[in-house]
């Protein structure tokens, strides 16, 4: 998967623009974030990549880079 894909699926899951946000971009700051969108995203990363992501991976990832390379690393 690149880069760039991965940022389309998560604009489009997050209901923002894929040119506004890049790997660093912190996805809390994102002003669709909540707890229930979360639990959406990470549900929908399980269905398009086959990666289920935890609540503690979650916890200690901040920046859509972390989440990338936790999909990357199953791949």
């Amino acid at each position: 998967m690149k880069e760039t894909d991965f940022l389309e699926f998560t604009a489009k899951e997050l209901l923002v623009d894929a040119n506004e946000i890049g790997l660093n971009t912190v996805f809390r700051d994102l002003p669709r974030w909540s707890s229930l969108n979360a639990l959406i995203y990470v549900s929908r990363i399980k269905e398009e990549y086959n990666v289920m992501i935890s609540s503690q991976q979650l916890a200690a990832s901040k920046s859509l880079s972390d989440l990338y390379m936790l999909i990357q690393a199953v791949h």
